[in-house]
């Protein structure tokens, strides 16, 4: 591209033929009172000891002896220097104030396309930039955001008001607490394996954690004492399954409430399998079922 004058790297920039506008630059320009003799109309124009060029003389305040001259009648700007008009310059003694403006220009809106991710800086943008409810639903394209946008746990629950997510918006396969639900394929609980228990009475009392599965399971080498659980909530249900390694007794809690208030003797034959189903009614009451023997073993 030719350009008229001396292209600034502004001007090569965005293509402007001759000086580019120079958006947000103020200048004063330096007293030039002290050639001021009555005679000379022409001053050369610094600041800060550096030349200055002024795209026009309107981008110019100019005051003599704190009087404001009207741009392009009192003064005109060419290039780096400032004439006064009239026939004459100023006096000698006249003080003089002056400066340059930068051009206020319209950028316009940007085009559609033209600002992508990798013009936008780390971080430039933040929750702090945006106001409340400035962005809704309707400011969202339809699968504009997915799990490849969002950051490791940038979604958590403190981040999610009471009710931001309705039942109709969640996918029908999602399982809800409060719903009435027909599954199609086969729910299933993990068995909790609390190991064999063999040697003193003390690592022999097994207090199950209710909160950690539904489904226990545990193998008998010593006697065995079924302390009351712990984290107990009413409608809880499931089983354990003993597994006998020999002629050992099994005693219980207060909690476990079995038909009759007649505790079950366990199997004493080793391999036996026998299953104590279990039904939570309060949080001191566990209704609770044995059936000994379930190999049929002799």
């Amino acid at each position: 591209m030719a350009y008229i004058g001396a292209p600034t790297s502004t001007a090569a920039q965005h293509g402007y033929i001759g000086k580019a506008p120079a958006s947000a630059s103020y200048y004063e320009i330096t007293d030039i009172s002290g050639s001021f003799n009555g005679s000379t109309q022409t001053f050369a124009l610094q600041s800060g000891g550096v030349s200055i060029s002024p795209a026009t003389h309107f981008q110019c305040i100019v005051a003599l002896d704190g009087v404001v001259q009207e741009p392009g009648t009192a003064y005109t700007i060419s290039g780096s220097n400032i004439t006064f008009t009239g026939g004459s310059g100023p006096a000698g003694g006249v003080t003089f104030w002056g400066i340059v403006m930068g051009d206020a220009f319209n950028i316009g809106q940007p085009a559609d396309g033209s600002v992508v991710a990798a013009t936008i800086g780390a971080g430039a943008i933040a929750n702090t930039h945006f106001g409340a409810a400035a962005v809704d639903s309707n400011a969202i394209k339809a699968l504009a955001v997915d799990s490849g946008e969002l950051a490791a746990s940038a979604v958590t629950s403190g981040k999610i008001a009471d009710s931001a997510v309705l039942y109709n918006k969640l996918n029908a396969n999602t399982a809800h607490t409060d719903r009435i639900q027909s599954f199609t394929v086969a729910q299933r609980g993990t068995i909790s394996d609390q190991g064999v228990r063999t040697g003193p009475a003390a690592s022999n009392t097994v207090t199950l954690d209710l909160s950690t599965s539904n489904y226990f399971s545990l193998t008998s080498n010593a006697n065995i004492s079924m302390a009351n659980p712990s984290n107990v909530t009413a409608g809880q249900a499931g089983a354990i399954v003993f597994t006998s390694n020999g002629s050992f007794t099994v005693s219980w809690g207060s909690q476990w409430r079995f038909p009759l208030a007649a505790v079950p003797t366990m199997s004493t034959t080793a391999g036996k399998v026998d299953r104590v189903d279990y039904f939570v009614q309060s949080s001191n009451t566990i209704h609770s079922v044995a059936t000994i023997d379930l190999l049929g073993t002799s």
